[in-house]
Formats: C-alpha cells, structure tokens, sequence
C-alpha cells in the first residue's frame, strides 16, 4: 500500500523548473534583427557656372561716293544696311553692290564706270579679294582712274581699314605687269588705304 502511495505520488509530482540561468546577450548569439536604415549615397551637386554667351559684333561697312567741291575731291562714306548676323563677305559683297548701283546725284558722285559689277569676292589669311566686270577697265583719264580705285579700296576695306586688298579685273590681278586702263595706272598689289594715300595723294 505504502508503494502505491509512493508512485502516485510521484506521477503526481509537477516538474520542478530548472535553474534558468539568464544568458547575456553577446555579439555571436543576438538574435534580434537589427534595424534596417536606407543608406543612400548623396549625388555630387554640380557646380552651377554661368554660361558663356558670345556676343555678335555687329558689321558696319561703308560704301564711298566723292564729293567734289571746287579743286578739292574727297572720298565720302555711306551706310549699308545689312541683315544682323551675316558674314564679313556678305557684308562687303552688298557695299561693293550698292557702290556699283548708285546713281549720281548734285552732291555726291562716283568715277566707277556704269556696268561695272562684282564678279567675287572672298576672305582669306592674305587678305580681302575683290574681283571685277572688264568695265571697271575704260573710260577717264588718271585722275578717274585713280579715284575708282580708292572707291572700291575704301569700300572694301571700311569693316577692316588696315585690311590687304587684292583687286583684280576678269580674274586678272591690277599691278604693275597689268595695269589698268588706257592711261597705265600701275598699282602694287596688296592695296592699303594707308599706302594708296602716300602713292597718289587723294584726301
């Protein structure tokens, strides 16, 4: 009896929690998920710098007329009206034309031959080419000659006045071995405003 007694007491025994010993939490058993923190790498800010803005250089060429006052002849500048923004060339080639058709009137004059036109004209490192129509050639005696050719000279030269031209008759150039006209007017290529003026005194 007494062992029955026992072993029912023994299946009625609970089972005695065991020493639980709380473990520190270390680096190698932590369990616990860590927070997750977005990591963003932050863009290079660009450095803002101004834009550099060229600035058009506006063209003013001039065509020369002569005024004539008793012995006196003086070579006289007159606007051309260009587009904005057109080439040196451009510019020039519509001086050149303008010289070429304008009309005499009582206060200005021109020694140009009527139908002398503008054959071409082009730009280079050397300087500024200018060609003319066979008319250019004929009619008048030194003086004219002369005049003529500090029209297109000064024509040809008023974007750039210290500018080499080169000027030639039907693709020919004008200098000493091809003169111009009857009268021979010998002229030493490249032409300046500066040079022209000491060779032949004009105003």
């Amino acid at each position: 009896m007494l062992i029955e007694i026992q072993l029912l007491q023994k299946q009625l025994q609970l089972p005695q929690p065991k020493n639980s010993k709380k473990t520190p939490i270390t680096k190698e058993n932590n369990t616990v998920p860590k927070p997750t923190i977005p990591f963003t790498i932050p863009k290079q800010t660009e450095k803002l710098t101004p834009k550099e803005t060229t600035v058009a250089i506006e063209l003013q060429p001039k065509a020369y007329l002569l005024q004539v006052e008793a012995e006196k002849i003086s070579l006289i500048p007159q606007s051309v009206a260009i587009e904005r923004g057109v080439s040196k060339e451009v510019a020039l080639k519509q001086a050149l034309n303008q010289l070429f058709d304008t009309t005499q009137n009582n206060q200005f004059t021109s020694t140009i031959p009527a139908g002398t036109k503008l054959l071409g004209l082009r730009i280079d490192e050397t300087g500024i080419h200018v060609n003319l129509s066979d008319e250019f050639r004929y009619g008048g005696g030194s003086t004219s000659m002369i005049y003529r050719v500090a029209q297109v000279l000064y024509t040809a030269s008023s974007i750039e006045e210290s500018a080499n031209i080169y000027l030639s008759v039907e693709g020919e150039l004008l200098d000493e071995e091809n003169p111009l006209g009857g009268e021979g007017l010998m002229l030493a290529e490249p032409l300046t405003r500066q040079k022209f003026v000491e060779d032949f005194s004009i105003n």
